[in-house]
């Protein structure tokens, strides 16, 4: 099962268009524009799917849109045809860009693939630190040796934190403890079970975050 970041973001279609998934934005703006066009009397179901294909509807490679908005595609599609391709972008939606409303067993599903998955969330890990989003164009830049530069200095920063401490504090630091009583965890208890230490060590010799 690939990445829930690593789906489709693109569905191409027979006539050398594509349709493609939308931000919450793009959706929450179609909506808008659906209500507005409604108004005029026209189908809102309708309004609201010419909407969402004036932003999704796109020509292949150039990723240019095919219609400038909704009412575009109104006059330019049949309403069986903005049917159609609505219909099929739902689906494509559905399968590739799963939101909230995720249902629980499906929820518990991509946890339990993530906790199989140490090479994401190592990627998380370095996400967080540096407060950014998978969307970011700084993080969608990034390579997996990016990715483990930023983790060898994570680890190497957290080295000479603890070379800074008299032996004392160091034991007490590597030690095991409960974060919100601070009572000291027994020994099998106090590894990361995010943090595969031996998995990150072979990623270090090079056998990539997959």
């Amino acid at each position: 099962m690939p990445s829930i970041l690593a789906r489709r973001d693109r569905m191409s279609l027979e006539n050398g268009l594509e349709l493609r998934l939308l931000s919450a934005l793009e959706a929450m703006e179609a909506r808008r524009e659906g209500l507005e066009l409604a108004e005029d009397g026209l189908e809102r179901a309708l309004c609201s799917n010419a909407c969402l294909l004036a932003r999704a509807l796109e020509e292949a490679g150039g990723h240019t849109p095919v219609f400038s908005d909704g009412r575009a595609v109104l006059a330019g599609l049949t309403a069986e045809e903005i049917g159609a391709l609505a219909g099929r972008w739902s689906r494509f939606s559905r399968e590739n860009d799963p939101g909230l409303d995720l249902p629980g067993e499906e929820l518990e599903r991509v946890r339990e693939e993530l906790r199989e998955d140490p090479g994401e969330r190592l990627r998380w890990r370095v996400l967080r630190q540096f407060g950014a989003l998978p969307t970011e164009g700084r993080a969608r830049a990034m390579r997996d040796r990016d990715y483990l530069w930023c983790l060898a200095n994570g680890l190497l920063d957290r080295e000479e934190e603890l070379e800074r401490l008299c032996p004392s504090c160091r034991a007490r630091a590597l030690e095991g403890c409960c974060p919100a009583c601070g009572q000291s965890l027994p020994e099998e208890e106090t590894g990361n079970p995010t943090f595969d230490l031996e998995r990150f060590e072979a990623l270090k010799e090079g056998k990539g975050l997959d």
